[in-house]
């Protein structure tokens, strides 16, 4: 005979601590959760915090839920990763079933929400209150961006890693306020309109195509990352232009110089009053940003009196370069 447990005719806080104390894993809470509004309320109870979600659209859509320091562990559901027709365009507003996992193993349901829906349960489960990361990939062309946004809502980290223009220009007009943007390519038509995405004033911003000296100055991020390499003289120029008062917003800027363009010497900092540092003063940088050990570094000074570092690296074929603001 098969004994049972009948865990939800006891007390509302015995049944909390029964469920804190079987040391459920997130997949197992997920399913309880999944039983009626009684068991959600009853998880969403015990506090789970997520540290982030992520949702990844490509030709179906995945939401990635981490909770803990261990990122290895995570919650995953996937959506219209089933269909039929994968080129076809995807209705979001249908509810669908979300078969999930965690740690290998996977969970296939009965439960049909629509995405939202989905997104609610989640969010009120694992008490998520930033925005969501959202990434898009090549195939996200199947899912309507309005009724996207309509689900998601605000985000937290925009990344465009598919390459159709028309499509990432659509993202970035209902996505609009990300505090963190990822840019693999430009999708405008004209190469100056970027323009318009560096003048916002997120976080950080990140861009893996190519830029100008325009663009660079227009720049009203905190955080700036700049993948496609520059030339010494457009370097040198920024920092001057910096040291005059550009660029206000600005803590730290990355970027690469091809190594081809020192054949003829280091101009970079030509022109430039530099100060040198203590190797004190250069340990306690290199460990608050996380720097390597073999990196060096020399200051300069705005006209205003605030400091910064320049510091640089070799690597293969690039120098890389970091302009830090000190405080």
């Amino acid at each position: 005979m098969k004994l049972t447990f009948p865990l939800l005719r006891l007390p509302e806080n015995v049944i909390i601590k029964v469920l804190k104390n079987l040391w459920l894993s997130q997949l197992y809470l997920f399913k309880f959760s999944l039983v009626s509004s009684e068991t959600k309320n009853l998880v969403t109870s015990l506090g789970l915090k997520a540290s982030d979600v992520d949702i990844i659209i490509s030709r179906s859509i995945r939401v990635a839920v981490y909770v803990g320091k261990n990122l290895k562990n995570h919650l995953t559901l996937d959506f219209y990763k089933d269909s039929n027709d994968q080129n076809a365009v995807a209705d979001i507003s249908l509810s669908v079933d979300a078969p999930f996992d965690y740690e290998g193993t996977r969970i296939q349901t009965s439960i049909l929400f629509n995405f939202s829906n989905w997104l609610n349960h989640i969010q009120s489960l694992f008490c998520l209150n930033p925005p969501l990361n959202v990434f898009f990939y090549q195939g996200c062309e199947r899912f309507e961006v309005q009724s996207l946004k309509d689900a998601i809502r605000n985000v937290n980290f925009l990344s465009l890693f598919n390459q159709i223009n028309v499509l990432s220009r659509e993202v970035l007009k209902h996505f609009n306020t990300p505090s963190r943007l990822f840019l693999w390519m430009n999708p405008f038509e004209e190469a100056c309109q970027i323009q318009q995405v560096f003048l916002q004033n997120f976080e950080t911003i990140a861009f893996r195509n190519f830029f100008s000296l325009d663009d660079m100055l227009l720049a009203n991020s905190v955080r700036v990352d700049l993948c496609h390499p520059i030339s010494q003289k457009q370097f040198n120029q920024f920092v001057k232009h910096w040291i005059r008062g550009s660029n206000p917003r600005l803590q730290y800027m990355h970027l690469p110089i091809d190594k081809t363009d020192f054949a003829s010497g280091v101009v970079y900092l030509k022109g430039i009053r530099c100060m040198e540092m203590s190797e004190d003063a250069k340990k306690e940088i290199r460990e608050k940003h996380k720097l390597p050990v073999n990196v060096d570094m020399i200051q300069i000074r705005r006209n205003d009196g605030t400091p910064a570092v320049i510091e640089s690296k070799d690597l293969d074929d690039r120098i890389h370069i970091r302009l830090i603001v000190l405080h």
